[in-house]
């Protein structure tokens, strides 16, 4: 067994060569009261002939770790919950740029949260514990140091390094930050909307953030990360395990290489040019066949050949000649178009087309009780917000039946759901926004930003902002050899460097998702990719505000909420939820009833439905209201015992009506028994009682 400790804001204890001594590598970390195990296990026996890495993350909570028993008939941990999702990407993103491009072999990373005290960033803590577990695995890097992560916050204008989650729940912005050495991997980042506290009421701000602020965040973040990248180095690369060499299923014969460029070069690059991505697919493919026929080669072999051509002609353009495939320059923008409420039935609606890419995006507005209820170790309560974001096969033109959300598609919309929440009032419903991908090529999550921001108007929501969003590319050989490429199409996804979503307006940024493929990226390129996104952006904008938008009225929920006694709740919600419902279903309305303010609130798709539920129960309160009774406070009575309640016990009172006397203690009383009362209270037809100790005290009262 080795235990290192480290200090990173907080103590970190690491485990190794104890537990799950069975993995290619496994370390347990302990921080504060939180514990968490790494593994990894290598499929030597089975490499993978694919050209993409077979790289698997899966973090899993544990509901045994904040001392909890899962909820459900199964009473055991299900399928991953988003949060758990959320952060396996998370993780995958921060991990596979380290990787040799070429690896064959399956990789299993799996994180166990098996204690959690509440306090530590745990995405923090699960990528770093990956990053060195990964650093002691015998898969050979292609770094030498360690990949770290950190979140800052930042309240007032001050930005801070967090190591404690409760720092974030008064910050204005979320930033996450991984990388090793000087240079920055992945980013996720979103400006937090925030509340001011006024003499009169509470009063909401939208946050962005500029760009020079972003650009000091990240400094800071990156400063952290050079250091405890040393700091972690130098810790375990004593106990690294020797690196198991590897041969490349995907390695290219490059005389062949060579011929085929020659022959075929000039064709790789018309197909290139093709219009539409479906064109493009279709004439490299049957090129492929051509070439593997009259050259007697197999399909596969060509296809691998002729595939990275096609990558170096791409990228060689770019680079050298500043050509696109599509023929745009390199900050320009694809043609866009707009349409508002298509959907005649939907409360709002619009479809943003940007070149092949097309998001019909829907907003649905329903009451307090249809909040997503979350359940997991970081998330409890409801979220009012929620959107949903599908991706079915024929948006790229595949033939196989739409099946279960994937991770891809719940990371899209999580970061749509960012890049537009700071911009969304706190308005007395709950909006569902989905995104329906129609057409793929490249950017299809911020288009949804798009579409969405243009279906919450279009449900007359009164935004605090408009968001747009864009996707930036990177061709990169060097620091002196690169590109910026703005609104990324797939090609330049798929055979690019960077995939780097920025959403925001001429404010700031909102969100923020940086993926990419080289080893790091410098603050220049990344000061440089901000502009030209900030360009992108504001065009976008420009042709979103000149939609005419005009809401579907007739088809929007109304609502009304009125203020009824405190002691008249219950009158409304009834024995077992009994009254409620039935008022619910008989006038087809939804009701939520805040008690901490003692406010009814009604909803429906019509005035009139409203109008008479709150007829019915000021109605119902009418007829439970009774006249003022023949009882004073302080006043002595002799009662007697009906009814055993939840609350205590019912009394009979002998001028008519009942009293509650409420049981602190565990009083013996019997049914029918007769004993010496003391009037507490009498408010709305309802009595409170206490025990008169004797007869003595009635008399001295």
């Amino acid at each position: 067994m080795k235990i290192i400790q480290i200090e990173n804001g907080q103590t970190e204890t690491y485990i190794f060569d104890k537990y799950a001594t069975l993995a290619d590598r496994s370390v347990m970390q302990k921080v504060g009261g939180s514990v968490l195990l790494c593994s990894i296990c290598i499929d030597y026996e089975n490499p993978s002939s694919e050209d993409f890495l077979p790289l698997s993350v899966q973090y899993v909570e544990k509901m045994y770790a904040i001392g909890k028993i899962p909820q459900g008939f199964l009473k055991k941990e299900g399928k991953p919950s988003d949060n758990e999702i959320l952060i396996s990407r998370l993780i995958d993103r921060s991990l596979r740029p380290l990787f040799p491009k070429d690896y064959p072999y399956p990789v299993q990373i799996t994180i166990l949260v098996m204690s959690y005290d509440g306090k530590i960033d745990i995405c923090k803590n699960a990528v770093n514990l990956a990053s060195i577990c990964l650093y002691l695995s015998s898969i050979p890097l292609t770094q030498k140091q360690i990949l770290n992560g950190i979140r800052v916050v930042r309240h007032d204008e001050s930005f801070s390094l967090c190591n404690d989650l409760d720092e974030l729940s008064d910050s204005r912005l979320d930033l996450f930050v991984s990388g090793l050495g000087d240079r920055v991997s992945m980013i996720e980042m979103q400006a937090l909307k925030t509340t001011i506290q006024t003499r009169d009421s509470a009063v909401e701000n939208a946050n962005f953030i500029p760009k020079g602020d972003l650009l000091d965040a990240i400094g800071m973040a990156r400063k952290h990360i050079e250091n405890m990248s040393v700091v972690y180095t130098q810790q375990f690369e004593a106990f690294v395990l020797p690196k198991r060499a590897y041969e490349s299923k995907n390695k290219l014969d490059l005389s062949l290489k060579d011929q085929l460029q020659l022959q075929y070069g000039d064709s790789i690059k018309q197909c290139l040019f093709s219009m539409s991505k479906t064109e493009r697919h279709t004439q490299l493919t049957s090129l492929i066949k051509e070439i593997s026929e009259v050259q007697n080669l197999g399909y596969d072999d060509v296809a691998k050949h002729i595939f990275a051509i096609k990558k170096e002609i791409m990228r060689n353009l770019i680079l050298n000649e500043g050509k696109r495939a599509d023929g745009r320059a390199l900050n320009e923008i694809r043609d866009i178009d707009i349409e508002s409420n298509l959907l005649p039935k939907v409360h709002g609606s619009a479809c943003f087309t940007r070149g092949q890419t097309q998001a019909l995006v829907t907003c649905t507005l329903g009451s307090q009780n249809d909040a997503q209820i979350q359940e997991g170790i970081l998330s409890q309560g409801k979220s009012k917000i929620i959107f949903h974001y599908n991706f079915p096969p024929f948006s790229v033109g595949e033939a196989y039946p739409i099946g279960a959300s994937s991770r891809r598609e719940l990371g899209h919309g999580n970061l749509a759901l960012k890049a537009i929440e700071s911009s969304v009032p706190n308005i007395p419903y709950t909006i569902r926004l989905v995104s329906e991908i129609l057409q793929s090529n490249g950017s299809s999550s911020m288009a949804s930003v798009c579409g969405a921001t243009l279906a919450m108007l279009g449900a007359d929501i009164k935004l605090h902002d408009m968001i747009a969003g864009i996707a930036m590319g990177l061709i990169y050989e060097n620091e002196e050899q690169f590109a910026i490429l703005s609104d990324i199409m797939g090609l330049e996804d798929f055979d690019g460097d960077m995939d780097f979503k920025i959403a925001g307006n001429e404010k700031g940024f909102s969100a923020l998702q940086l993926d990419i493929k080289i080893d790091g990226l410098s603050e220049s390129i990344l000061n440089q990719s901000l502009d030209q996104a900030t360009e992108g952006i504001l065009h976008i904008l420009s042709l979103m505000r000149n939609v005419d938008i005009v809401p579907n009225y007739d088809l929007l929920p109304q609502k009304e909420s009125f203020h009824v006694p405190p002691t008249n709740i219950g009158d409304i919600i009834g024995q077992g939820g009994r009254t409620i419902r039935d008022i619910i279903s008989r006038f087809q309305v939804n009701i939520n009833i805040d008690k901490d303010e003692s406010v009814v609130h009604i909803t429906a798709n019509n005035r009139d439905s409203i109008q008479n539920a709150k007829n019915h129960i000021i109605e119902l309160l009418r007829k439970k209201e009774k006249k003022d009774l023949p009882y004073k406070l302080g006043e002595y009575l002799e009662g007697i015992v009906s009814k055993q309640i939840d609350a205590g016990f019912l009394i009979d009172l002998p001028q008519g009506g009942n009293g509650i006397l409420r049981s602190s203690i565990n009083e013996e009383l019997q049914i029918g028994q007769c004993l010496l009362v003391k009037i507490l209270s009498c408010s709305h037809g309802k009595v409170e009682l206490e025990i008169a100790e004797n007869r003595e005290e009635s008399d001295a009262g």
